[in-house]
């Protein structure tokens, strides 16, 4: 069952969004999730959901949105940039991927910079965590990173992550039976 959050305004960092119905966006919204952890499961619903509302959804799997052959380094962000909001769906495994993590990197520059970019919205979901859980279901993750990868990249993505767990978004809660 979906929770709605105390408040229903999603930050937008310092924009101006004045300009927002000039800007033709690519798609409406951009969904940040761990493949193995929601695919199948949450977004499977959630896509078919914003479509039957009429909201375009960016997908990773659809060539008309990702040609094959594409490089991703450059198409994910690019998509991020084009589309009017981002929906982090923020599950158990989400930190150990560093795909998500950059996504997750971008989307906070995006929703922190004007102009060209400008009114990008992101909004959080807590799939089977609360937002007080981010820091400390993550902290193995980001230990294990920290040994992979540099101190800037690594300090970036603990960064974006305090950064979405402030926004107020869902928590979707697991079962009681787990």
């Amino acid at each position: 069952m979906l929770q709605q959050p105390k408040s229903n305004t999603a930050r937008r960092g310092g924009n101006n969004c004045s300009n927002h119905r000039r800007r033709r966006w690519r798609h409406d919204v951009f969904i940040s999730f761990r493949g193995s952890d929601v695919r199948d499961t949450f977004v499977a619903h959630l896509r078919p959901a914003l479509r039957r509302e009429g909201v375009t959804s960016f997908a990773d799997d659809d060539p008309r949105d990702l040609p094959r052959g594409e490089n991703l380094k450059e198409a994910i962000p690019r998509a991020i940039e084009r589309s009017r909001f981002s929906v982090v769906v923020l599950s158990r495994n989400y930190a150990s991927s560093e795909w998500c993590l950059d996504e997750l990197v971008a989307i906070m520059r995006c929703c922190n910079t004007t102009g060209v970019v400008g009114c990008h919205v992101a909004i959080p979901i807590f799939y089977h965590l609360s937002p007080e859980d981010v820091s400390g279901c993550y902290e193995e993750d980001m230990d294990r990173h920290k040994r992979r990868f540099t101190y800037e990249r690594v300090d970036g993505w603990i960064r974006a992550l305090a950064w979405i767990a402030g926004i107020a978004g869902w928590v979707v809660p697991a079962p009681a039976s787990q």
